[in-house]
């Protein structure tokens, strides 16, 4: 009786005590004449409509807390592979499980991995900077912006390595520091270049930070 709704359940009985037959109580809520009678016995023994199937099914390997160590171990190396993941949290099981398991748990707690999303690399020692350059334009009207022209078709390649990088993230998470993929120019000449064409396009302006 687990696999019938609740209402549905509902819907037969009060059909059944408001003189329907079973035959009719069949067609009006479309179940077979088995389900009328397994609800009616259910409702007559115990009184109950609902289904008393709790705590069914095979129970889960990790515990509340072993999840909670496996998010903060996620908070800590968003990088980090699941075997990674799996074999740091063994080490405070009795039983060990499986890296599948692992998977499952950190999604159902909507932790997925996702690739890193990539960005321009800005250190700290140059953001304060860029910060500063657009805060003291904050006041520029739409025919200042006119006149600035912004180059940047060279090359990227991500850093430190060219390829896609997974990073374990919930989705308030995208764009942390730490769960995003910094770049860089490729290549010397081409950040040369950039920087040239930006200062003489915005020279009427001032120098732009590093």
């Amino acid at each position: 009786m687990g696999d019938i709704p609740e209402f549905k359940r509902g819907q037969i009985v009060g059909a059944r005590l408001a003189g329907a037959s079973v035959t009719k109580t069949e067609s009006l809520c479309d179940v077979s004449r088995a389900t009328v009678s397994r609800v009616m016995s259910a409702y007559h023994q115990e009184g109950r409509t609902t289904s008393n199937r709790i705590n069914c099914g095979r129970k889960r390997k990790l515990s509340e807390r072993d999840v909670w160590v496996v998010t903060r171990i996620v908070s800590k190396k968003h990088k980090t592979t699941a075997a990674q993941i799996t074999a740091e949290l063994n080490v405070h099981l009795n039983s060990p499980v499986s890296t599948r398991t692992v998977r499952r748990e950190l999604h159902r707690v909507n932790i997925h991995s996702r690739a890193a999303i990539a960005k321009p690399l800005v250190t700290r020692a140059n953001a304060k900077p860029r910060f500063q350059w657009c805060k003291e334009r904050t006041s520029w009207a739409v025919d200042n912006v006119k006149h600035v022209l912004f180059s940047d078709e060279s090359t990227l390649t991500v850093f430190p390595t060219s390829g896609r990088v997974m990073v374990w993230i919930s989705p308030k998470e995208a764009y942390h520091p730490d769960c995003c993929m910094p770049r860089v120019k490729h290549g010397g000449d081409c950040c040369r270049q950039y920087r040239m064409s930006s200062i003489v396009s915005c020279n009427i302006f001032g120098q732009l930070p590093p």
